[in-house]
């Protein structure tokens, strides 16, 4: 299985959120960059994990955060080859 990591806590808008996703996950060119889009590229991905470390900030910094998340447990749950892992952070995203 496929291991993908990313940290949130630099994304400071859904733009930047979705870039990130794109480019770690090996998205298509044509990538709508908008939850629709990721729902379906999601749900098409083989045998990965996507651990995202730092979600608290991006609770704090991106304002439909709430949205990416029931993007994240749609997918998992109609893609059974896809597993995703939330995780927190520890709050200290200092320079």
């Amino acid at each position: 299985m496929k291991r993908v990591q990313l940290s949130a806590a630099r994304w400071l808008s859904a733009a930047q959120a979705h870039g990130a996703l794109a480019a770690a996950l090996d998205f298509p060119e044509y990538y709508g960059k908008n939850l629709d889009a990721l729902h379906d590229c999601l749900t098409d991905l083989n045998d990965t994990q996507l651990v995202i470390e730092d979600c608290a900030a991006a609770a704090r910094q991106i304002e439909n955060w709430g949205g990416f998340l029931s993007v994240f447990f749609d997918s998992a749950a109609e893609n059974p080859r896809l597993q995703i892992r939330l995780l927190p952070g520890n709050g200290d995203y200092g320079d």
